[in-house]
């Protein structure tokens, strides 16, 4: 059976989308078969997709073995059949059955993005009747799936997209100015941008969904870097207090020393990370820590390896808190070691 649009919108909470979002909702869906007698999910496990039932007969069965028999042919079931993480009963086919899945965080942002969307909208059509554009719907689309933003709990999206402001901007309009203080999180809306060094060197290219000036806000410093606007568009901004309480303190994770060696290189492979200059670290520093500078770690993001768990080391002081933001931001686990100075050993 094919996944459509209209397949989706027969279940909840997917019947209450508009196209667009049931479009991003497919994405992360797929529907699959399952022969008779076949165990669909167990009792007690954590499961990241919802099922539902497309057609035929299931059996969820309780902890005391009582049974709940559903079938697509008398009821149409619009609830998925794990209603719950972890899930109270097993589902058993008890028929040739088609089940549709949809990865369930996912889903959630999707829905957090369309309530919050409806709200804003309605807010904007008092004051503007034009449409909104594709490249509009974009950014939202591009913002959510991107690796950090997938970390963030479904309530602080919908938190957030409250709280952005648009605005509008003309093309070679200054956004941000290299070492003035940073006070807003931008996502670019509509429009393009270039990010450029003192020299004007272009540094990188902007598009919709794409985000800036997170560094400056986490590491409570300077602007690093100049953005100037290629073309006219819109931006939305995030206020500094906002942008730390929702989305940088739901990623942010610690570890001590001592929980580190515990856990064994082997359950858990990780690397330590010391983003001080490597005259810093000359006579001391973590043991087996690698040393990849602040300042050369965004160009040596791409090839790290994605299956380590990255543990900067504090001794770097809020240079390490912006290391853990930008490993995170690229989809990499990552860890802050607490009191990493009580653990230095020397480098001779």
């Amino acid at each position: 059976m094919k996944l459509t649009h209209e397949l989706l919108a027969r279940f909840s909470p997917f019947n209450t989308l508009a196209f667009d979002y049931l479009s991003k909702v497919m994405e992360k869906a797929s529907v699959k078969e399952y022969s008779k007698g076949t165990i669909i999910f167990k009792r007690g496990r954590e499961l990241r997709e919802l099922f539902y039932l497309v057609s035929g007969d299931v059996d969820l069965i309780d902890s005391q073995f009582e049974v709940t028999s559903i079938s697509s042919e008398t009821e149409p079931y619009s609830v998925p059949l794990n209603s719950t993480s972890p899930t109270k009963v097993s589902a058993v086919a008890k028929s040739e059955v088609v089940i549709l899945s949809v990865e369930s965080d996912f889903s959630d942002l999707v829905l957090a993005w369309s309530e919050s969307g409806n709200e804003q909208a309605s807010e904007d059509d008092a004051d503007n009747s034009e449409p909104a554009s594709a490249e509009e719907g974009d950014w939202m689309s591009s913002l959510l799936q991107s690796p950090f933003f997938n970390k963030i709990p479904p309530g602080n999206i919908r938190q957030l997209f409250l709280r952005f402001k648009s605005q509008k901007v003309a093309a070679d309009e200054i956004i941000i100015k290299e070492g003035e203080r940073g006070e807003f999180f931008y996502v670019l809306e509509v429009g393009s941008a270039k990010v450029v060094d003192k020299q004007g060197n272009i540094l990188a290219a902007l598009r919709p969904g794409d985000y800036f000036g997170e560094e400056s806000l986490v590491g409570d410093t300077t602007r690093n870097a100049t953005v100037i606007m290629l073309t006219p568009g819109k931006l939305m901004s995030l206020e500094k207090s906002d942008f730390l309480t929702l989305l940088q303190e739901p990623v942010r994770r610690y570890i001590t020393y001592e929980e580190l060696t515990k856990a064994g290189e082997a359950q858990n492979p990780y690397q330590i990370i010391d983003v001080r200059l490597s005259v810093e670290r000359r006579f001391q520093s973590v043991a087996n820590s690698r040393n990849i500078p602040l300042s050369h770690l965004r160009k040596n993001l791409p090839s790290l390896d994605q299956s380590l768990i990255y543990v900067v080391t504090d001794d770097a002081g809020r240079r390490a808190d912006v290391a853990a933001q930008l490993l995170t931001q690229a989809g990499y686990e990552t860890l802050i070691l607490q009191d990493a100075g009580l653990h230095h050993v020397d480098n001779k």
